[in-house]
C-alpha cells in the first residue's frame, strides 16, 4: 500500500496537468495570456489573402480578425506560423490560445475542439487548366489525377469518392503547390477552397480557372480548446461586433476587392467562348415569297432577334429584292434553342442553332398566304 501511494505521488509530480483527484486540467488560456501579456495565435500563413507571410510577420483577412479579437481581450497578438498539420497539436499542447487559419467547422473537428461562430462562408470547388474543357463538374473528374491540400476538407471529400470515381488523389502541403502542379500539367485538376483557389489563380496563374461550382458548403471559425468557455465567449463577441458594424464586410472588400466578381465575369466569358466555338460563325436567313399578297418591301430594315439561355442576338437589317430577301447575324450565335418572334409576319416560333463547326448556317423562310415555313439548309 505504501509503495502504491509512493508511485501515485511520483506520477502527480511528473505530470502536472493531471489532477490527483482524478480530473484533467488542460492548459488555461486566460492564465497564459495574463502571464505572457500576448494572445498567441497559430496560423498556416500560405493561404492568400487570409493569412500569408509578410517579412517576418503575417497579414491577411484572418490576421485582421485576430487583431480585433486580441484588442477586445486587451492583449497584443503574437502570430505563430506553423504547417497546417501541426496547428491542432499546438493548441492542444497549450503552445497557443487560438487557431485562425481558414479552418472549416466540421463535426469531426468539433469532437475535440470548440469553434467560434462562423466568420466566413465558403466551400470547395474545382480548378482546371483553361484548355481542358473536358473537366466541367465533379463527374468529369472520374479517372483523373486530382490535387488536394493534405488533411483539408477538400482532401477528405475527394478521398471519400476516390474508389467509386476511380480518382487518383495527389496530396500537397498547400493549395498553391497543387496549383503549380496543375499549371505544369502534372495533374488534371485541383479540389480546394473556392476563395483561396480563385484568388491565387487570379494573382498568379493565367492558364488556370475555377469552375464556379461548389462541391461543399462550409464556414470558417476560430478554434479554441473545449474547456475555454470564457475565451470562446470573448471571440464570439468580437465576431458579432464585426458583423453588426459592417467591419467584417469592409475587411472582406479590403483583401478581396472585386476579385471574385472579376473572375466570375472572366469565367462566364470563357465558357461562352467555348460554347461559341462549337457552333457556326455566322447565321443567315433567306426569305422568299411563294404565294400570297404580302409586300416583301415591308421587311426592308427589319431585324431578327433570337432570345435564348445563351443571350439575346440581333441580326443586321433585312434587305429585299422583289420576292426575295436576306439578313445575317454578324456575331456568332452559340448553339442552342432560341425563340424568334416576327410580329410583322405574325410568327412566333423556335429556332435551333446546331452544334457544328461550320463557317455558316443558313435558314430558308418561305412566306405563303396562310403560313411561314422555316427550314435549315
Amino acid at each position: 500500500m505504501r509503495l502504491a501511494k509512493h508511485i501515485l505521488l511520483l506520477l502527480c509530480l511528473a505530470l502536472p496537468s493531471v489532477h490527483c483527484g482524478g480530473g484533467r486540467e488542460g492548459p488555461d488560456a486566460m492564465a497564459s495570456m495574463k502571464k505572457n501579456k500576448v494572445v498567441r495565435i497559430a496560423t498556416d500563413a500560405v493561404n492568400l489573402p487570409f493569412a500569408f507571410g509578410s517579412g517576418t510577420g503575417v497579414q491577411g483577412l484572418d490576421v485582421d480578425i485576430g487583431a480585433e479579437i486580441a484588442k477586445d481581450l486587451g492583449y497584443e497578438p503574437k502570430w505563430i506560423k506553423s504547417p497546417y498539420e501541426r496547428l491542432f497539436d499546438l493548441l492542444a499542447n497549450g503552445e497557443v490560445e487560438l487557431i485562425i487559419s481558414t479552418i472549416s467547422i466540421t463535426p469531426d473537428r468539433k469532437k475535440d475542439f470548440a469553434f467560434s461562430e462562423p466568420y466566413f462562408e465558403t466551400g470547395n470547388t474545382i480548378a482546371r487548366r483553361k484548355d481542358n474543357e473536358a473537366i466541367k463538374d465533379l463527374n468529369s473528374l472520374s479517372g483523373k489525377k486530382v490535387g488536394v491540400q493534405s488533411s483539408s476538407t477538400g482532401h477528405k471529400f475527394m478521398e471519400s469518392r476516390a474508389g467509386s470515381m476511380k480518382v487518383t488523389v495527389a496530396k500537397f502541403s498547400t493549395l498553391d503547390d497543387a496549383l503549380g502542379a496543375l499549371n505544369r500539367t502534372e495533374i488534371d485538376a485541383v479540389v480546394g477552397d473556392e476563395h483561396i483557389l480563385t484568388y491565387s489563380i487570379y494573382k498568379s496563374y493565367a492558364n488556370l480557372m475555377t469552375l464556379g461550382v461548389r462541391l461543399t458548403e462550409e464556414h470558417y471559425g476560430v478554434v479554441v480548446r473545449k474547456n475555454e468557455k470564457q475565451l470562446l465567449a470573448s471571440v464570439n463577441a468580437t465576431i458579432e461586433r464585426l458583423k453588426k458594424s459592417g467591419e467584417l464586410e469592409v475587411l472582406r472588400k479590403k483583401w478581396f476587392q472585386d476579385v471574385m466578381e472579376r473572375v466570375a465575369k472572366q469565367r462566364d466569358d470563357l465558357q461562352r467562348n467555348e460554347i461559341i466555338k462549337k457552333g457556326p460563325k455566322t447565321v443567315a436567313f433567306n426569305f422568299v415569297k411563294v404565294s400570297g399578297n404580302f409586300p416583301m418591301d415591308r421587311l426592308d430594315g427589319y431585324q431578327l432577334t433570337l432570345v435564348g439561355p445563351n443571350g439575346k442576338f440581333t441580326s443586321g437589317p433585312i434587305l429585299t429584292n422583289g420576292s426575295r430577301g436576306s439578313c445575317k447575324f454578324s456575331t456568332p450565335v452559340p448553339p442552342g434553342e432560341y425563340s424568334l418572334n416576327m410580329s410583322i409576319l405574325k410568327l412566333n416560333t423556335t429556332i435551333k442553332i446546331p452544334k457544328i463547326a461550320a463557317s455558316s448556317v443558313t435558314f430558308d423562310m418561305k412566306i405563303a398566304a396562310d403560313k411561314v415555313d422555316i427550314s435549315q439548309r
